[in-house]
């Protein structure tokens, strides 16, 4: 295995980032015997690639499996067959003793900010926290100004440090959760429909957010929604899931303009649920 702290970037056009070939995930019927013809597949041969700086979308309906697919990437959920590939190291085999050191460079961010940001401790405790575990080398005082930037570049002041999440926006929580994934300097943000409970100018707030941060730092971004919209906005390449299945993969435009699958032609031709603001 390769070290991912010592990979060579090149070019975006060249530099595959996350590469996921023939992936499966089988789980057994409720009340079914352990037996081959009583599994189903959630995650069924699914094979993409995400490269550096580059935004792609995993677009699907709820139950698609689209999850499922983010939790085997993230090392949360154990594939049944395939192989996940992050800067050149394979990680499915791994067990968590040899995955840890790699979970700095693969960060995810929640459509429930309260499934990563503990209510009961304050925002400053939060954010400390990565840095004290992936960075021991950095002094009290380098931490505080490496927050404080992110904090910055994310639309926040200091003064959120001494505040609880309860204290906070759904949109500003949103913000204090890409400000804490982008502290370690990940490789690739996976980002779970992290604007679906959002209001729609709120929604188009965090988006130009997450494509401005990508830009400036030149992490990848694989982003989950159900909506296509949001697909459209964000997005340089689309892949679309229906049963578990990979049903299309391509530049946003050219797969979501003539499309030949008939369930990317319903998704193309169904009605918007987000009206992004003007450029």
């Amino acid at each position: 295995m390769s070290d991912i702290a010592t990979q060579t970037t090149t070019p975006s056009n060249s530099s595959v980032v996350l590469e996921v070939r023939g992936l499966v995930k089988e789980y057994r019927k409720a009340g079914s015997p352990f037996k081959r013809a009583d599994t189903f597949e959630a995650v069924s041969n699914v094979s993409l690639d995400v490269r550096q700086g580059e935004i792609v979308c995993l677009l699907g309906e709820s139950g698609c499996g689209k999850t499922t697919l983010a939790r085997m990437i993230m090392h949360l959920t154990r594939p049944t067959a395939g192989t996940i590939t992050l800067n050149g190291c394979e990680m499915q085999g791994l067990n968590e003793r040899r995955f840890r050191p790699l979970r700095q460079y693969i960060q995810m961010v929640y459509q429930n900010p309260f499934d990563c940001l503990d209510p009961s401790r304050r925002v400053g405790s939060l954010l400390e926290e990565p840095l004290k575990l992936w960075h021991p080398e950095l002094s009290k005082e380098e931490r505080t100004r490496r927050i404080s930037g992110m904090l910055q570049e994310c639309g926040l002041d200091e003064s959120c440090l001494v505040k609880k999440p309860r204290q906070f926006s759904g949109g500003q929580l949103q913000r204090l959760s890409i400000a804490r994934a982008l502290l370690v300097d990940p490789k690739l943000l996976i980002a779970d429909e992290i604007v679906s409970a959002l209001d729609v100018p709120i929604q188009n707030q965090i988006l130009d957010l997450l494509v401005r941060m990508k830009e400036e730092h030149g992490f990848s971004v694989l982003f989950i929604t159900h909506d296509l919209s949001v697909a459209r906005k964000v997005s340089d390449r689309v892949i679309v899931m229906h049963r578990g299945e990979v049903v299309g993969f391509g530049a946003t435009d050219e797969l979501l303009e003539n499309p030949s699958d008939p369930y990317i032609r319903k998704l193309a031709d169904s009605v918007f649920t987000f009206e992004g603001c003007p450029d």
